[in-house]
C-alpha cells in the first residue's frame, strides 16, 4: 500500500479558495496520513513567511493529521530561484520549472529550444540543496509545441531523471496531470506517465504524491497518482518519508 498523503495544496495565502484550517480539516476527514500546505512563495512573499508558517502550525494543532509547512517556488525571468531558510519553520520545498519564464516558452516556435530551456531550469533547481520535490515534472502540455508526453525528446526525460537522482530530489506524481495535457487522451497520458515513472524508479529516484488542489474538495484526490505509481511498480519505500521530514533536526 502506498501512503495516503497529499503534499501539494494551495490556500488563500496564495491562489487557493480555502483557508489552511479548512484544508487540514478535510485531510483529516479523508483519513490522510499527512498533508502539506504548499502555497506559492511569490504570493506569500518573504515578509509574510513568518505569518504563513504560524498559520499552518497553529491550524495543525486543531487536528490529528500531521500537517507540513511547505512552499512552492518558481524561477524568475533570469531563471533564478528564491532562497528559503528552512530554519524559519518550513518543512518542505517544492520547485516548479515554470514561472515568469513561461511567457518566453510560449513564444518559442521550436521544440528543441523549449527543451534546452527547460533542461537548464531543471538542472538549476535540482542543484538547490533545500529543494525536496520537483513539482509536476514534464508539465509542458499547454505549450504549443507539446501535445503529449511522447512529444518530449527522450534526452530531456533522461536529463530530468539523472539530475533528480543526483540532487536527491523526489519527483512528484501529481494527480492533475491531465490538466497540463489537455490535448492528450487520459488513458494514453496515464500509460506514458507510467513509463516515465518506471524509468525514474529504475534509476533509484523516489517520489512524492500530491493533488495540487486549490480548493478544499481536492484534498487527497490522488487516485491517479496511486494508479501510475502502482503500475510502475513503486512501493511504500519509493515514496517520500514524511515522518523523517517532520522529525528532522532544524539547521
Amino acid at each position: 500500500m502506498l501512503p495516503q498523503i497529499d503534499l501539494h495544496t494551495h490556500t488563500t495565502h496564495s491562489d487557493g479558495r480555502n483557508t489552511v484550517s479548512e484544508l487540514i480539516r478535510q485531510a483529516e476527514a479523508n483519513e490522510l496520513s499527512a498533508v502539506a500546505i504548499t502555497d506559492h512563495f511569490q504570493r506569500v512573499t518573504p515578509t509574510g513567511l513568518m505569518d504563513y508558517v504560524r498559520d499552518v502550525k497553529e491550524s495543525a494543532r486543531q487536528f490529528s493529521v500531521p500537517a507540513l509547512v511547505g512552499i512552492e517556488i518558481h524561477p524568475s525571468e533570469d531563471l533564478a530561484f528564491p532562497s528559503i531558510d528552512k530554519a524559519r519553520g518550513v518543512d518542505l520545498i517544492l520547485a516548479d520549472a515554470l514561472g515568469k519564464n513561461v511567457k518566453l516558452l510560449h513564444g518559442m516556435a521550436e521544440r528543441e529550444s523549449v527543451f534546452e530551456h527547460v533542461s537548464r531550469v531543471h538542472e538549476r533547481m535540482c542543484a538547490i540543496p533545500e529543494v525536496d520535490i520537483i513539482a509536476h515534472p514534464l508539465n509542458l502540455g499547454r505549450l504549443e509545441v507539446v501535445s503529449s508526453l511522447r512529444d518530449i525528446d527522450p534526452w530531456l526525460v533522461e536529463h530530468l531523471i539523472d539530475h533528480a537522482r543526483k540532487g536527491a530530489k523526489h519527483l512528484e506524481v501529481m494527480s492533475g496531470m491531465t490538466w497540463w495535457f489537455p490535448r492528450s487522451p487520459p488513458n494514453r497520458l496515464t500509460e506514458e506517465y507510467t513509463d516515465f515513472v518506471k524509468k525514474a524508479l529504475e534509476k533509484g529516484v523516489k517520489f512524492s504524491i500530491g493533488s495540487d488542489t486549490h480548493c478544499v474538495h481536492g484534498v487527497g484526490n490522488t487516485a491517479w497518482s496511486h494508479r501510475v505509481l502502482e503500475r510502475a511498480g513503486a512501493t511504500h519505500d519509493d515514496i517520500i518519508n514524511v515522518s523523517e521530514i517532520l522529525h528532522k533536526e532544524r539547521p
